[in-house]
């Protein structure tokens, strides 16, 4: 169901041969295979364990694209520690074979804010300056992956007309507008391009927080950092105060273009929270911020 949302009833024929592809990956890679784990929308995702019992998780997708684009980015973290390991990668067959993160614990499973402190080094580490990626790495641009956002955040409004009823289209459209703009100019890096908190982990005292299932795209840094200042909520006295904090700690991020896209996202977390959370705190005071840049634009 989680990836026929993503992809359409025509997944149904790789599922049908998931089984058949996991045992043959995982005996070309010596693996023995856990079971599956419940969360992610566009693979199939399992812990296993190395023949010498290294923890591993390995990942499938349909999408092969998908693959190759994470592919990509890990190999350019390589050896960052608050980016996820990759050990090995078959993009024939859509499959990449990462660390475990231990304890691995998701900052959305935890009852506290999401910690701006952490943000440094992991905003730090995921923006090489330049991006070094192999050639012909295919990577989107940021104008790409911000129409995608958008374009997912019209689908679930389709589906939850209570949601629907709150969030005028015109609103989605002008923050959408404001996106491609924002997009369009600014700095280049490569950015994780996913950046909430399901998908940061906990790894210990070592590793501190480590980010995990990026989609990955280049270009302006501040993209990656919305998640974390809009994640208290507050109005926006609150939210600038959170930029400027972190701009005076992260190299690369210009307070200026953050609240700028703080302004262009805040309606599609809005939405995301307001979908799955109901009426929550933190989507009241997205929906307000979007409406206040609305009015004021």
């Amino acid at each position: 169901m989680r990836l026929a949302r993503r992809f359409g009833p025509e997944v149904a024929d790789w599922c049908a041969g998931l089984p058949a592809l996991a045992d043959e990956v995982a005996r070309r890679w010596g693996l023995r295979l856990g079971g599956v784990w419940p969360k992610g929308g566009t693979s199939v995702v399992m812990p296993c364990e190395s023949d010498d019992g290294e923890p591993l998780v390995l990942k499938l997708t349909p999408d092969l694209k998908i693959a190759a684009d994470e592919a990509a980015a890990l190999d350019a973290w390589m050896a960052r520690r608050h980016v996820v390991m990759l050990h090995d990668a078959d993009l024939d067959r859509g499959a990449l074979l990462l660390e475990r993160v231990l304890p691995g614990t998701r900052l959305a499973d935890e009852p506290d804010r999401w910690p701006l402190e952490e943000a440094v080094p992991v905003l730090s580490g995921l923006w090489p300056r330049p991006p070094r990626l192999g050639g012909g790495s295919g990577l989107p641009e940021l104008r790409e992956r911000s129409e995608f956002v958008f374009e997912m955040t019209r689908r679930r409004l389709e589906q939850h007309p209570a949601v629907a009823g709150r969030v005028p289209p015109d609103l989605v459209e002008g923050s959408r507008n404001l996106a491609s703009v924002l997009a369009a100019e600014g700095p280049v890096r490569l950015l994780h391009g996913d950046l909430h908190p399901g998908n940061v982990l906990r790894g210990g005292d070592r590793r501190g927080l480590v980010a995990i299932d990026p989609r990955p795209c280049l270009g302006d840094p501040a993209f990656d950092a919305v998640d974390w200042v809009l994640a208290d909520g507050g109005g926006e006295q609150a939210v600038q105060q959170r930029i400027d904090w972190l701009a005076g700690r992260v190299d690369g991020l210009d307070p200026g273009r953050a609240w700028a896209w703080c302004r262009a996202m805040a309606v599609v977390l809005a939405v995301a929270l307001l979908i799955g959370r109901g009426d929550d705190p933190v989507g009241e005071a997205m929906l307000a911020l979007a409406r206040a840049a609305a009015e004021g634009s």
